[in-house]
C-alpha cells in the first residue's frame, strides 16, 4: 500500500512542477528564439492566437512530459519492489525518459552513452532514497516519510532527488527539445491564413525556454516541499 502512497506523493510533486512550468513558460520567447528564419509577421499572428497555440502545441508537450515522468517512476518502483538493480531496468527507464528522448541525433554513440549513464545515475539515487519510504506500512505519503526518515533525511531526499533539470543544464549542447506544428492549425483563416498559406510545418526548438521555466518550477516545488517537511516534523 505504501507504494501507492509514494506514487501519489510523487505525482503531486510532478503536477505542481508542470503547473509552475506552464506559468513560467513564455511562448513568445520560445517562438522568437526557436524558429530561425521564420517571418516576424507570422510569429506575431501566432502570438495573437495564443490560446490556440497553447492548447494545440504547448499543452500536449507538457502533458506528454508529465505522463512520461509518472510512467518512469512506476518502473523505478517496480525495481524497488523487486529488490533489483536499477541497471537491470535500463532499457525500460530510458524509453520513458523525456530527456533521453531529447538527446540530439548528431551526438556520437559514446557521448550518448555517457549522458544516459548520468540519467541512470540520477534514477539510481532516487530509487535508493525512496526505498525506505516504500517499505513502511503507512498508507499515506507524509506518514510514510515520517515513519522511515528523520527531518534531515527527508530534506536531503527533496533537495538531492527532486532536482531534475541538472542533467539537461550540465549537458545543454547535447539536447534539443523540439516540436512541430502546422501554422494553419493555429491562425485559422483570414489574414492569418493568408500569411501561413503554403508554409511548411513550423519547427520550434524550445530547449532554452524549457530549461528556464523548469528550473524555476524546480526551485519552487523544492522550497514548498521543504516547508512541508519543516511543518510535519515540527514536533519531532
Amino acid at each position: 500500500m505504501t507504494r501507492q502512497a509514494v506514487e501519489t506523493g510523487f505525482e503531486r510533486f510532478v503536477d505542481d512542477a508542470i503547473e509552475i512550468t506552464a506559468e513560467e513558460f513564455s511562448v513568445a520567447r520560445a517562438l522568437r528564439r526557436g524558429t530561425a528564419g521564420r517571418g516576424g509577421k507570422l510569429i506575431d499572428r501566432l502570438l495573437k492566437n495564443s490560446d490556440a497555440l497553447w492548447s494545440r502545441v504547448v499543452q500536449p508537450e507538457l502533458d506528454a512530459y508529465r505522463d512520461q515522468t509518472v510512467e518512469q517512476f512506476a518502473i523505478l518502483l517496480d525495481c524497488v519492489d523487486a529488490g533489483g538493480d536499477v541497471a537491470d531496468y535500463r532499457e525500460e527507464l530510458l524509453a520513458a525518459d523525456g530527456f533521453a528522448a531529447a538527446i540530439e541525433s548528431s551526438v556520437p554513440a559514446s557521448r550518448r552513452r555517457e549522458i544516459e549513464d548520468v540519467l541512470m545515475g540520477r534514477l539510481a539515487g532516487l530509487a535508493e532514497a525512496v526505498e525506505p519510504v516504500v517499505e513502511t506500512p503507512e498508507e499515506e505519503f507524509w506518514p510514510a516519510v515520517r515513519a522511515s526518515l528523520d527531518a534531515d533525511q527527508a530534506r536531503a531526499l527533496v533537495e538531492e532527488h527532486f532536482a531534475f533539470t541538472w542533467p539537461l543544464r550540465e549537458n545543454r549542447a547535447a539536447f534539443a527539445l523540439q516540436t512541430s506544428f502546422d501554422p494553419k492549425d493555429v491562425v485559422g483563416g483570414g489574414i492569418g491564413g493568408l500569411l501561413s498559406r503554403g508554409m511548411p510545418t513550423m519547427d520550434v526548438d524550445y530547449t532554452d525556454e524549457a530549461i528556464r521555466a523548469m528550473r524555476r518550477a524546480e526551485r519552487k516545488v523544492i522550497a514548498d516541499a521543504i516547508d512541508d517537511i519543516d511543518e510535519r516534523f515540527a514536533d519531532a
